[in-house]
This record gives C-alpha cells, sequence and structure tokens, in this order.
C-alpha cells in the first residue's frame, strides 16, 4: 500500500480547506482543532507551502492563509514536493539484491506515480473529497 507521510496529509488537508474556501483568509487554529494536532505543527506545513508560493499568509487580527492561485492550476505533485521535495518518492528502502529491479520496473513506476499527481489538481481532490 503507498501510504504518505503524516506532514504531507496534514498538508493536503489544509490546501483543501483552503481550496473550500477561495475567496477567504482562513485560520489553522479551528483547523487544528477539528483535526486534533497541534496547531503549531500545521503552521509549520503552512510555512513550508507559503515558502513554495502555493499560500500566502495574512498577519494580525483576522489573519491566516489562503491559496495564491486557483486550486486547478496547483497540482498534488507540488504540494507533495514543497513539503518533503523532489525525492518524496524512493526506492531507498528495496535491498541491494534487486538493484536491477530497482532501476529499471520500480523508477518507471515512480516516474508513473509523479505523473499522475502532476495531472491532478487541488480542485479535483477537493470534488472527490467532497464526495465522501
Amino acid at each position: 500500500m503507498f501510504k504518505l507521510k503524516v506532514k504531507i496529509d496534514y498538508g493536503l488537508m489544509i490546501m483543501i480547506e483552503l481550496a473550500g474556501h477561495p475567496n477567504e483568509i482562513v485560520s489553522l487554529s479551528g483547523l487544528a482543532k477539528n483535526m486534533h494536532i497541534s496547531s503549531v505543527y500545521l503552521i509549520q506545513i503552512a510555512r513550508s507551502l507559503v515558502r513554495a508560493g502555493l499560500i500566502k499568509s495574512k498577519e494580525g487580527a483576522g489573519g491566516g492563509y489562503f491559496l495564491s492561485r486557483p486550486a486547478d492550476k496547483i497540482s498534488i505533485l507540488e504540494i507533495i514536493e514543497a513539503l518533503e521535495g523532489r525525492s518524496y518518492i524512493r526506492g531507498d528502502e528495496i535491498s541491494a539484491k534487486f538493484h536491477c529491479y530497482r532501476q529499471s520496473a520500480w523508477g518507471e513506476i515512480l516516474s508513473d506515480i509523479k505523473k499522475v499527481l502532476k495531472k491532478k489538481s487541488l480542485s479535483s481532490m477537493l470534488k472527490m473529497t467532497n464526495k465522501i
């Protein structure tokens, strides 16, 4: 099973929340409370998303976060790479015994995964979550 790191999972939740409120500035404290996680951790994740240019922040009273561009212009790959870098999917855990396999078949699979993540937009993910 393909398993996302917690940081990526929470980052996607932040982005989906912001995409669901496109004309609003969203505070992460309410989101943290609803998710039962530390607001400090969510803010750390949000800072990575700000540095990557995916979201912007507004300081002060009524402050919070908002998307820097429309959700249909943000790919899931961009979000993941903003949080984990370009090497977020690696075959390092596969033993050296399968080195040749990893270089050919596994490399092709990873390439296909990245292509799918690049095609999927944040808005498409928001639509999928609204069906749940």
